[in-house]
């Protein structure tokens, strides 16, 4: 270890035994380093480190200070965080952007590879560093060299030692296949990185023809499902396994409901304060609603059961048909939102205090969309959802949920669009039933989209000031406001969805494949003059 990593880290170790620091978690940074995720990497994350040093990393927290994501947090977290000081964000939706996230970071960039301390091959594959490291670079392989070959050969794929290594080289004194050890990457996967390299491997703008990396599930990786919260603590929804066969994607939902340790309905309503969420690589969302009485009385809960769906038979999956939506009921009338995500591990917490109802002993619908485009073997879908309960007495405010969409989405090929809507906090009030002179205090927002989708911004109406910005339609940031968003009942939340249509002959709609577009708004807010109990429908 150097001398100035020695000075930082005792400096670290110093000011991690009296400080508590508060963090922000607003940027979806695909900085590893960046554990506060504000975009830097600076003296706070080392802090977070120096803090949680000796302790098994948490898949599940907003602030992971186990860097390279080996379980422990040690001595090569700070040598990563330091190594990187100063480094910010690319903020970007680039093809490269889209490799480093969903191939670099997750096969290729730890301590153990190609990473520090070890940069394996004198091969650096972290955020920042790989596009130079990889570019134009001459193999450390003697036989790839003297062949003339590079690393990353732009406009020459087949000349691309990258490219050979990942798919397996015929050559023997090329070595073994990579990623070492972690099995092979998605077809689909290594079908972008050759599409980017033809096209010249550059570093910025989106490569024609590479789609969605985020929902490819490479052909041995493993899902290991959350153990449930501890008894007293909370519940645990399992969405079971389904098929979603090659060449397809499949929308379903499953009824089911908050059961107790026992196996029995809970009774009555339980509030909770935070949520996680967890499923395998393929799912493009995932979203609990509950059923409206009115929707239980119509049987949606029973509309469309397609028996072909389970893996086990004794589930029951009823399949969405895109071209007649409503047969499996109609949203805000027979269903409404309770949470949803489109990342794999989500957690959800909200402001102390703060408890979202949830009547126990009514039916969840529990909505999973899983893509299975260019897979060429049967994917298997699940969902675990952990809930934490509140005391009632200790809920102040009850939440309530945000769920706004736009449809007007019309975009010619060809061309980019932009559309826009603007959720009036009136409308609200007056919808909720509010006392019409009161408050919003909004503390979470966040956006979707489909792949088309370039950009989505929302702005606060009175004041044009950018609330929320997403670059990222498969993994939408979570924008968490404290204090809270404070608005009144004249203002309102702009939003709008950028969208591009150059890869298909027809326009551009409202839908819901992922060859369709969304522009969907949601989150939580509460009202300061409503306590837990007052009524809120």
């Amino acid at each position: 270890m150097n001398k100035k990593l020695i000075l930082v880290t005792l400096l670290v170790l110093f000011m991690g035994v009296f400080s508590h620091l508060a963090v922000a978690h607003d940027d979806n940074s695909t900085l590893l380093e960046d554990v506060n995720r504000d975009g830097e990497v600076n003296i706070l994350d080392l802090v977070l480190v120096a803090n949680a040093f000796g302790q098994s990393g948490d898949r599940t927290s907003a602030t992971n200070p186990d860097v390279n994501r080996d379980g422990i947090v040690n001595v090569l977290d700070l040598v990563r965080v330091a190594n990187r000081f100063g480094e910010t964000e690319q903020n970007d939706n680039s093809t490269y952007h889209e490799i480093q996230d969903n191939i670099f970071d997750k096969s290729c960039a730890n301590s153990a590879c190609h990473a520090p301390p070890m940069n394996s091959a004198d091969l650096n594959l972290i955020y920042g560093q790989s596009y130079q490291d990889l570019v134009n670079r001459v193999p450390r392989n003697a036989t790839a060299a003297e062949a003339g070959m590079k690393l990353i050969d732009p406009g020459n794929p087949d000349n691309s030692f990258l490219l050979t290594k990942l798919l397996g080289p015929e050559n023997p004194n090329f070595g073994g296949r990579m990623p070492f050890g972690g099995g092979p990457l998605h077809n689909g996967k290594i079908d972008a990185i050759r599409s980017w390299i033809a096209a010249g491997a550059p570093r910025e703008g989106k490569v024609a023809g590479v789609g969605d990396l985020g929902v490819l599930r490479d052909p041995e990786e493993v899902f290991n499902p959350p153990p449930p919260p501890p008894p007293g603590e909370g519940y645990q929804l399992h969405l079971p396994q389904f098929k979603i066969e090659p060449g397809t994607e499949r929308e379903i939902f499953y009824a089911t409901q908050i059961k107790d340790e026992n196996g029995q309905p809970v009774e009555g309503d339980i509030f909770i304060n935070r949520v996680e969420i967890f499923y395998p690589s393929g799912s493009h969302h995932f979203i609990v609603y509950r059923l409206t009485q009115e929707g239980i009385e119509k049987g949606i809960q029973k509309i469309g059961v397609n028996p072909s769906i389970a893996v086990n038979p004794d589930h029951e999956f009823r399949e969405l048909d895109p071209d007649d939506p409503q047969t499996l009921g109609n949203f805000g009338v027979d269903r409404l939102f309770v949470v949803g995500t489109q990342t794999d591990d989500t957690l959800f917490e909200f402001p102390e205090g703060v408890g979202l109802r949830l009547p126990g002993d009514t039916v969840y619908d529990l909505n999973s969309h899983y893509i299975n485009l260019l897979g060429d073997e049967t994917l298997i879908g699940e969902t675990y959802v952990n809930i934490y309960t509140i005391p009632e007495e200790e809920v102040k405010y009850e939440a309530v949920e945000i769920f706004v969409s736009n449809r007007s989405i019309n975009v010619p090929p060809g061309t980019t669009r932009v559309t826009k809507l603007t959720w009036y906090v009136e409308d609200e009030l007056e919808r909720r039933g509010h006392d019409p002179d009161t408050e919003l205090y909004v503390f979470l927002l966040t956006s979707h989209m489909h792949r088309h989708g370039e950009l989505f911004e929302i702005f606060q109406d009175s004041t044009g000031e950018l609330l929320h910005r997403s670059i990222a339609y498969d993994d939408a940031p979570i924008t968490l406001f404290d204090p809270v968003l404070i608005l009144d009942v004249g203002d309102g939340l702009n939003f709008q969805c950028t969208f591009n249509n150059y890869d298909k002959n027809v326009p551009l709609q409202f839908g819901l494949t992922s060859e369709d577009e969304m522009c969907i708004i949601f989150g939580y807010y509460f009202i300061p003059i409503e306590k837990a109990g007052d009524i809120i429908e």
